[in-house]
């Protein structure tokens, strides 16, 4: 044990007992670090937590920009509703060519910038102002490479927000080629609205690398789609299939690629390519399926 000994402080003396022998401090036994077994179950663990959550976060952060999408889509098609309004009945056009005979204007017009100012505070007076407020709905697909990789001194990217406009309305219903949204210098009509029939089937607005889309009269393996950030051939769908669900059938696949699609009623759904292709061709005969 330890003893008593006297030491002086501030002119007192104190009683402090002194530590010796076997009452002193013993040093603490280390411990070993990890060994080298134990450091390679650690990483297999993680590495199998990390397998099994990635595909569950990656498939959420999917899930929420198809959703963003949709809600921007709808908000076009308020905006569609409020443009007919004002109009007196009337649809935009997906494209009006400059010097068109049938209504004569200086600059080209796209439906993005005609329909802008209902959805931007940015005034839009040429198809290339679309891309001067790219915050608006207008450019409301995330998955949109265009909304990240933008080149703002391309007139191509000024004009393509990823959304295009069907503008074949009865085309390929009653065989006549004048009735088309798309005003050239010898084709199109401008008082489209009444042709917009079927609203809860007719595809009115879909992913696209263009701003209007293009459909081949046949539906086939061969060109069902065209991928990101390219400019489609004459004879492809102008579709961007950017999104995905799983498959509906046991027949189909796992994960689907598919397109977000506003209908002339004002509803986005995601559908598959071939159901917005039957929006075009065969509206209300096989109606897409959520």
């Amino acid at each position: 044990m330890g003893q008593l000994v006297q030491q002086p402080q501030g002119g007192r003396l104190h009683f402090v007992r002194s530590v010796s022998g076997s009452d002193a401090p013993q040093p603490t036994a280390r411990h070993p670090g990890f060994s080298l077994p134990e450091v390679l179950v650690v990483i297999g663990i993680i590495a199998v937590l990390s397998g099994v959550l990635m595909p569950a976060v990656s498939n959420a952060r999917r899930v929420a920009r198809t959703t963003k999408c949709l809600s921007n889509l709808r908000q076009v098609g308020l905006a569609f509703q409020q443009y007919e309004l004002y109009w007196n009945g009337k649809y935009p056009v997906a494209t009006h060519e400059p010097l068109s005979r049938r209504l004569p204007i200086p600059v080209t017009r796209h439906w993005g910038d005609q329909v802008g100012s209902f959805v931007s505070s940015v005034p839009m007076e040429k198809a290339e102002d679309l891309g001067l407020d790219r915050s608006c709905v207008l450019w409301g697909c995330p998955e949109w490479p265009k909304s990240e990789d933008f080149d703002p001194n391309s007139v191509a990217d000024m004009m393509k927000s990823g959304y295009g406009m069907n503008y074949q309305p009865t085309m390929f219903e009653d065989g006549d080629s004048s009735k088309l949204a798309y005003i050239s210098v010898t084709t199109g009509s401008y008082d489209l609205y009444t042709l917009w029939t079927k609203p809860s089937d007719r595809l009115l607005i879909a992913d696209s690398t263009e701003h209007a889309i293009g459909t081949p009269n046949n539906f086939s393996s061969n060109g069902k789609w065209y991928p990101y950030n390219s400019t489609p051939a004459m004879t492809t769908f102008y579709v961007d299939a950017r999104h995905g669900r799983r498959g509906l059938t046991k027949r189909q696949s796992y994960y689907e690629p598919c397109v977000n699609a506003l209908f002339c009623d004002g509803h986005a759904q995601t559908v598959s390519v071939r159901d917005a292709w039957n929006g075009i061709h065969n509206p209300g005969q096989n109606k897409a399926v959520d």
